[in-house]
């Protein structure tokens, strides 16, 4: 007879049932955000702090391929599932959704602010929450340098190391003009070029001929719910266009030995800023050539700097 007593795996199994607050998945894996029923009650819980929660989907998706599937349930669903870690409760896995009458309001779903639009475009951006507390309830540290390197070599960003984070964060620094923000990232730098208009950390072009990357930001922000303006939104997206873009950099970034390497690569295949020149003649510049063989870039030896500092105070 085996004792009742007797642990197994799944003996400690809590179930719940909750409302689907978004879908939005900022990692693209079908996960959702779920307002559960005797847990998240409190109106002071906002839904920025709600977890994210996996989704079992039918055996008829190949769930191998790494590449994330659309589950089908939509925002305000009602949905029952279990925690995956019992009676510590932080890993919920939604089973299933289950039918409800539409007229039945949730009293929690108005517990945010009204839309606050960015300054900059409103008709883009109409968000619950203002960047500065969005940046508060997804990232963590005393500086916008620190909350980026936080992120990045996190899984939710890029998984980067130490030293890549820092060539990544090194041309922020001089793409956004770190000297003229006390020394830190600044994820509403307009570019002072004129009529060039690009935007944020990584100076995004709004040029069709740029592929309008600043539109795509914009775009990527607001299907996650995120003003644009926020460093977290942004960061967001540089993990989405390094991962998903290869001639951006990626998996060189991720073979960089030192901040200066990492620093070069990020700013030759993400950021491809102008080139160094010399005049030679009244009417002839001459691109320069650097130590490794390259074109010069624009900020280059800032760039480097920053990358080298930030490694220096972040390892």
């Amino acid at each position: 007879m085996i004792p009742s007593n007797t642990p197994f795996y799944g003996d400690q199994t809590r179930w719940f049932v909750g409302r689907v607050i978004s879908i939005n998945d900022p990692l693209e894996m079908g996960r959702v955000k779920v307002r559960i029923v005797g847990i998240h009650d409190n109106r002071e819980i906002r839904d920025g702090d709600l977890p994210w929660a996996q989704v079992v989907v039918p055996v008829t998706e190949g769930g191998s391929s790494g590449l994330g599937a659309s589950t089908g349930i939509k925002e305000q669903a009602q949905v029952f599932g279990v925690f995956l870690d019992g009676v510590h409760s932080q890993l919920p896995l939604v089973v299933g959704s289950m039918p409800k009458f539409e007229a039945d309001i949730d009293p929690l779903s108005n517990i945010h602010q009204p839309d606050i639009p960015s300054h900059l475009d409103p008709a883009i951006n109409k968000n619950l929450l203002p960047p500065e507390e969005v940046d508060a309830e997804n990232l963590y540290g005393d500086t916008n340098i620190e909350k980026a390197f936080n992120f990045l070599i996190t899984k939710e960003g890029c998984n980067l190391s130490p030293m890549a984070a820092a060539g990544v964060i090194g041309n922020f620094c001089e793409e956004s003009g770190a000297n003229a923000n006390r020394g830190d990232i600044n994820p509403v730098a307009i570019s002072g070029i004129p009529g060039e208009n690009s935007f944020g950390i990584a100076q995004w072009n709004p040029a069709p001929a740029a592929g309008n990357r600043l539109g795509a930001l914009q775009e990527f922000a607001a299907s996650c719910n995120l003003t644009y303006t926020s460093l977290y939104a942004q960061l967001l997206w540089t993990r989405k266009e390094l991962t998903t873009l290869p001639y951006l950099g990626y998996a060189q970034l991720k073979r960089a030995e030192t901040p200066k390497e990492a620093a070069l690569i990020f700013m030759r295949k993400f950021e491809r800023p102008g080139y160094q020149t010399k005049k030679v003649s009244d009417v002839e510049e001459k691109k320069i050539v650097g130590d490794d063989g390259q074109y010069k870039r624009l900020g280059e030896e800032e760039r480097i700097e920053f990358a080298e500092e930030i490694f220096r105070k972040f390892e």
